[in-house]
């Protein structure tokens, strides 16, 4: 009997054994059996306080601040962008806040300033329509048509006003209007900054510069305009706009005269803006200042072409918002650029007079070069402190002069 019992023994022995080999080899292969407590363990998932488990919980908390700091900078995104296009929208210039009226002063007044050596010259669509010197008629529809018009009614009161006018006359069976005197010759019917520059010029003098009047509303324009007229006659108010026409906060006034703007400048108490004082001065004084500021290294000429080049944003002149860009000055006085298109030999013939000096005369002095300036007679710079935003935008502040018009953009 005992020698039949051994082989059992024997088996139960050989089967343990056989089990604790593959629970080593389970162990070493990551294995483990069911724990005793019933409840399976998972697989792949390292203990709570291995580094495993700590990296991954690391990996998580960065993947969630990474979404979560994302998400907040698009909101931020989204809310700068919202808030741009609000201030955009509410600086659009509406003349839709002023009553009807028949009143024939008003009436002339707006169109006289319309086709006025102020605005004319620098208004490429009516310049276009004027023909330039050829002093082409315009039709009353047609200007009945701009915003500023829209609240003269009705239309009769428009011919019966203009019939009065002392610089302007109709024509075509009262359909039409011109000039009385026409345009110099040398005005063409396409905008030229030279011309530009030649009628600014002459407006030197009557004009002034006043800084501090705050963000642009639809009324801003006409509230300027009232805080003005008890100091006029006045022949043009320009707001002055960055590159995407928002306001700056600053504008350019020409009087009727120079008697106007002496009397105006010297005015003591200076006239305050809702209870603030203005930054206030001569156009002339405006131009030397960012001259002397150019010179002393503060602020830098702009970097972009002048309208000649090409490549400048232009100088829409017109009836408000359309006037906002004004034009840039060349590229600081570059001479690779200024000479591309002369001749080679004639560069060379001058570089050899100069002794080959790269512009030096023969003190070896750099030669001292006027600042440029728009055909407005306005210093081009750009402040040194927007330059970071400059190459952010593409297209930065270089300016000091864009002017707006007076009235409104024809639609």
């Amino acid at each position: 009997m005992a020698e039949e019992q051994k082989p059992v023994a024997t088996q139960a022995t050989n089967a343990e054994a056989e089990k604790d080999v593959q629970n080593v080899l389970a162990e070493l292969k990551g294995e483990t059996e069911t724990p005793a407590n019933g409840t399976e363990k998972k697989e792949d998932a390292p203990a709570d306080n291995s580094e495993e488990a700590e990296e991954a919980r690391i990996v998580a908390a960065a993947q969630k601040l990474g979404e979560k700091s994302e998400k907040s900078e698009n909101e931020q995104r989204t809310e700068s962008t919202r808030d741009y296009r609000a201030r955009r929208n509410e600086s659009k210039f509406d003349p839709s806040s002023q009553q009807e009226t028949d009143d024939p002063v008003e009436i002339r007044k707006q169109v006289e300033f319309y086709f006025s050596d102020s605005n004319l010259p620098m208004d490429k669509f009516l310049l276009s329509k004027v023909g330039g010197s050829k002093n082409n008629a315009v039709p009353l529809d047609l200007l009945h048509s701009f915003k500023r018009m829209r609240r003269f009614q009705p239309f009769g009161a428009i011919v019966e006003a203009l019939k009065t006018s002392e610089t302007l006359e109709l024509t075509d069976g009262d359909k039409s209007v011109r000039r009385k005197t026409p345009l110099p010759e040398n005005v063409k019917d396409s905008h030229d900054p030279t011309v530009v520059k030649v009628f600014e010029d002459k407006a030197m003098a009557r004009s002034i510069y006043a800084k501090g009047f705050g963000e642009e509303t639809p009324t801003t324009q006409l509230d300027i305009e009232a805080f003005f007229a008890p100091y006029g006659p006045v022949n043009a108010i320009r707001l002055r706009r960055h590159h995407d026409k928002l306001f700056k906060g600053s504008v350019f006034i020409e009087f009727a005269d120079e008697e106007k703007q002496k009397a105006f400048l010297e005015l003591d108490p200076k006239p305050q803006w809702k209870d603030q004082d203005l930054k206030i001065m001569s156009k002339k004084e405006y131009c030397d200042e960012k001259v002397r500021e150019i010179e002393a290294g503060n602020i830098r000429p702009s970097g972009g072409r002048g309208r000649d080049g090409g490549r400048g944003r232009g100088g829409r002149g017109g009836r408000g918002g359309r006037g906002g860009r004004g034009g840039r000055g060349g590229r600081g006085g570059r001479r690779d650029n200024r000479d591309n298109n002369r001749d080679w030999r004639e560069r060379r013939d001058e570089d050899q007079q100069r002794g080959f000096r790269n512009g030096r005369d023969r003190d070896d002095k750099p030669e001292r070069r006027e600042p440029e300036k728009d055909s407005r007679g306005v210093p081009v710079v750009q402040s040194t402190a927007d330059s970071t935003a400059q190459k952010r935008s593409h297209d930065g502040d270089a300016n000091g002069d864009h002017p707006a018009k007076k009235v409104d953009t024809k639609e």
